[in-house]
């Protein structure tokens, strides 16, 4: 058989087929698929293999320009055998039954050219024709094929399937090739053929990308670069016709398949693309282009109704028309239903005027709200259409873009208030649309927000200004304009009654966080001229915000651990949503965070994330969520959390290098430098922003750096952190430990005398705050730029704070720290115990340089320890894991004994085996220390 690429199945099953007609048996085979998928490649390699093997070969080919022509078929099939016959001087219609069918090949012996309607075919007509077939099966078996069937006409398909019911014992095979969903005329005879015992029914699939990349590369005699084959994978969605037009065009025009050619490459694709893909159509039933055109223009869509609707077509025919683009390789199959790609959508595009698409746009936006369908989805639809004034579309765009905006898709509901604005709405909606607007671009565009904010306040009684006020302060603290901020917010606050004390408590949350943003030292300035205080109960929504605002305020500054921590529980104890709003949660839970309070976090996140409607969660909620993961020695699920908000498109662009910085420290502590550095680079492709957020990425990346060896760059990076920190007043060592880190660094450069002098200013600032973590950092830092009894001591309180918090982490870092420098001192048996400790931690906590670290440094020792942990989750035995996990989960000791048929007793023991592996004493433990195991 002829090599076709990806068809050595289809090409089997033929062999096998032709095989068993040289046999003189009978054999069937149909081939179906849409216009371009290669059916005729097949048919012909069938030919070629039933000539080779003395099989003698009747070929036709369906035409539709000659489907009027009557036993047109039939007479491509048996005349040029009649014809050899003839020559031969053996008639095949000289007498018998055979003689009627002499009226299809001569019409002067009977009647003119027979009859073409089908069902006017005379009996004998049908009967003698299949007796010729009959005798030429006589001389040596028949193979007959008959490629594009579909177009067959109708006496003829009478007659094939006449032959169909007949082909047991005739010495005659028969393979028809029929295009996918084409009509009901060839119906009759698939059936009889599919229906046929043994019948082989073939369906080629599209080419794969690698076989596209194969079949181009053989036929232009050259390598293809890698981006140039997956363009071109995907715009030919692996159709063989347009593979192979492809090629040829490409070897005409002498452009090279290189990357830097790629913008010839793609505009050479869409010219042929536009050209062939209207040809590849036509060849199937009407309904094809109408729908593939629909499917273009409005890009994606998951309603069949609407596509009926707005084709006029019915739903069988628009699901017919579906199934042949997603098998000829142009559709995803769906639903939703989209071209396969931007290309070919742009190739139909150019073959309808802009006019044209707005109509139908705007057609479908008008039955797709008809139908009931989505805001979002109507909306998406009056994007590309032209204004006419409705207000039914105000209305639409109007929610999409609340719709987004709680998505956290600002780019969408830009796009949606600005299309509404365009319609244009009534001026009543307009004041609304322009404050929803110009609350969406505070944070990418603050110039349009204080632009739209000014328009709408402007307008607006002093009542109602009080929402829109706070968003003009953001937006015009963003582009530098700070003190026309704060007079802003004077202002508001002179205008807010003395009884109206809840607005006021808002007011000046949203005012202190919003000068957060731009240093806390303004925060304070008017925090100090408003006499806002900090004992407030925490009674009412505005005080709980303006509680957790003071919170983070004092965590930022780093005033002191204790009052943050106090702030944040009040803020929290009456916390429940809708009316405490998520913002006052996140803030008060990252405050109990940085102030070491990690189980109270943990707790109270779970009650901050239920106030969170469905939809994407806020970027500073997960981040927090990630951050607090990674504390209590999770990395792997600080990665998972993370990974909802890396992505620009959809995250707060405020905290997303915030974000971006959890990702890349718990990819270091997980050993994939790679992974890291990758996701490090893409907000640096961008400029560096002056949000405090940046500087946790600043300084993810000097670890990067020093990890790929590169001190030097490092500390330059932890120099922007100290600056940024020190000239924007939130020089928190909680926030950024820059200057322990740089020390470090500066020891390793040789510098050390300011390595000594970073350490102690940071440790001073870290004793202020007075969180043990943060303490302990320092401590760290202060032990391995010390000798002798100093550096033993200050390694010695770090293990001793750590060891009072669930940072296990941190924990594990500490304790190799202490058990080599206990090692280099000759103190080996303290030095082991530390060290199998840190081994077992780091293990626990997937840190796998950590781990490494540990299992080296206790090799030095002379010990040798097993790979297999001996405490942690991965210790516990099956049974241990189980009832481990059930009492977690809150059951007594005889309810898991009841739930698992053992003695009670049984159960205690292993529970107590269970909590001396994990280090624990209480079952309150359990959830924590049982962080990613697999439950059994």
């Amino acid at each position: 058989m002829v090599t076709l690429l990806e068809r050595s199945a289809e090409l089997g099953a033929l062999g096998s087929l032709i095989e068993q007609a040289c046999d003189g048996e009978c054999a069937v085979a149909l081939i179906e698929g849409p216009a371009g998928v290669g059916k005729s490649a097949l048919v012909a390699a069938a030919a070629r293999h039933g000539h080779d093997r003395g099989l003698m070969v009747l070929q036709a080919h369906g035409c539709a320009l000659e489907r009027g022509m009557a036993f047109g078929v039939v007479r491509q099939l048996l005349e040029p055998a009649m014809v050899a016959a003839e020559s031969q001087g053996s008639p095949l219609l000289s007498a018998g039954a055979v003689e009627s069918a002499r009226a299809v090949f001569e019409p002067s012996a009977g009647q003119g050219w027979a009859c073409t309607d089908s069902s006017d075919v005379p009996f004998a007509q049908l009967h003698g024709l299949y007796l010729l077939a009959l005798r030429l099966a006589e001389r040596q078996p028949l193979l007959v094929l008959v490629d594009d069937a579909h177009h067959t006409d109708p006496c003829s398909l009478h007659w094939l399937t006449y032959l169909a019911r007949r082909l047991r014992g005739s010495r005659i095979s028969l393979a028809i090739a029929v295009r996918t969903e084409e009509s009901d005329s060839e119906d009759s005879l698939v059936a009889e053929l599919s229906g046929h015992p043994a019948c082989l029914r073939l369906r080629p699939a599209p080419l794969s990308p690698a076989a596209v990349t194969q079949y181009l590369t053989d036929g232009l005699g050259v390598e293809l670069d890698t981006e140039v084959a997956a363009l071109y994978g995907l715009i030919t969605g692996g159709n063989p016709y347009l593979v192979r037009v492809l090629a040829e065009n490409l070897a005409r025009s002498g452009i090279s398949p290189v990357r830097s050619e790629l913008p010839r490459l793609t505009a050479l694709a869409l010219r042929l693309l536009a050209h062939h893909l209207p040809v590849l159509l036509r060849r199937h039933s009407s309904s094809v282009a109408p729908v593939a055109t629909t499917v273009a223009t409005l890009e994606r869509t998951t309603s069949l109704p609407l596509l009926c609707e707005v084709t006029g077509l019915d739903a069988v025919a628009v699901t017919g028309a579906l199934t042949v683009l997603e098998q000829a390789g142009l559709a995803e199959p769906g639903p939703p239903w989209q071209l396969r790609h931007p290309l070919m959508r742009e190739a139909f595009q150019l073959r309808t005027s802009t006019t044209a698409r707005n109509e139908l746009r705007a057609r479908a936006a008008d039955a797709l709200l008809a139908l009931g369908g989505d805001d979002r989805e109507v909306a998406d639809l009056l994007l590309a259409t032209e204004p006419e004034g409705h207000p039914w579309r105000v209305r639409v765009l109007r929610a999409a873009a609340q719709q987004a905006q709680v998505q956290h898709e600002l780019g969408n509901c830009r796009a949606y208030l600005n299309r509404a604005l365009s319609e244009p709405p009534s001026q009543a909606d307009r004041l609304e649309i322009l404050a929803q607007l110009g609350i969406a671009e505070v944070q990418t565009n603050p110039a349009a927000a204080v632009e739209h904010l000014r328009a709408a306040v402007e307008r607006l009684e002093p009542a109602d200004r009080v929402h829109l006020v706070p968003h003009l302060a953001e937006a015009l603290t963003r582009t530098g304009r700070s003190e026309e901020a704060v007079a802003l917010l004077d202002a508001l606050a002179a205008e807010i009654p003395d009884a109206d004390r809840e607005s006021l408590y808002r007011l000046w949350a949203q005012g202190i966080l919003l000068l957060l943003e731009d240093t806390p030292r303004l925060a304070d300035d008017w925090i100090g001229r408003g006499g806002i205080g900090n004992d407030l109960p925490g009674d009412t929504p505005g005080q709980r915000l303006l509680l957790a605002a003071l919170a983070v305020k004092t965590f930022l500054t780093g005033q002191c651990s204790e009052t943050a921590a106090t702030l944040a529980e009040r803020a929290l104890a009456q916390f429940g949503p809708p009316s405490d709003p998520v913002l006052t949660g996140t803030f008060a839970v990252s405050a109990l965070l940085h102030a070491d309070r990690l189980t109270e976090a943990e707790h109270w996140y779970e009650h901050v994330a239920v106030a969170e409607p469905e939809g994407q969660p806020p970027s500073m909620l997960v981040s927090v969520r990630a951050k607090l993961a990674h504390r209590l020695g999770d990395p792997r699920g600080a990665l998972a959390h993370i990974g909802q908000v890396l992505d620009p498109a959809s995250a707060d662009e405020r905290y997303w290098p915030y974000a971006t910085a959890l990702a890349v420290q718990a990819l270091l502590d997980l050993g994939d430098v790679r992974e890291a550095a990758r996701v490090c680079r893409a907000p640096f492709e961008g400029p560096v922003g002056k949000h405090w957020s940046w500087t946790a990425l600043l300084a993810a990346r000097a670890r990067l750096r020093l990890e790929q060896g590169q001190p030097e760059a490092a500390l330059a990076d932890l120099e922007e952190c100290g600056h940024r920190q020190t000239e924007g007043g939130y020089d928190n060592p909680a926030l950024v430990p820059w200057r322990s880190e740089a020390a470090l660094i500066h020891q390793r450069l040789g510098h050390r005398a300011t390595a000594a002098h970073l350490a102690q200013q940071e440790l001073r600032l870290a004793r202020a705050w007075g969180s043990p973590r943060t303490v302990a950092t320092s401590l760290r830092a202060i032990g391995l730029l010390s000798t002798g009894p100093a550096a033993v001591a200050a390694l010695t309180e770090a293990v001793t704070l750590l060891e009072s918090t669930p940072a296990r982490l941190d924990l594990a870092r500490a304790l190799t720290d202490l058990g080599e420098l206990l090692s280099a001192h000759g103190d080996i048996e303290a030095s082991r115990a530390r060290l199998r400790q840190a081994l077992d931690l780091a293990e626990t906590t997937h840190a796998r340089p950590l781990s490494e670290r540990a299992h080296r440094a206790l090799l030095a020792t002379g010990a040798r320890p097993r790979r297999k942990r001996q405490s942690g989750v991965s210790a516990l035995t099956g049974r241990e894991c189980r009832i481990a996990t059930l009492a977690a989960e809150g059951m007594t000791n005889q309810q898991i004994a009841t739930e698992l048929f053992v003695a009670r007793r049984t159960v205690e023991f292993h529970l107590t085996r269970a909590f001396r592996k994990l280090g624990i004493t209480t079952r309150k433990d359990l959830s924590r220390a049982l962080v990613g195991i697999d439950q059994p």
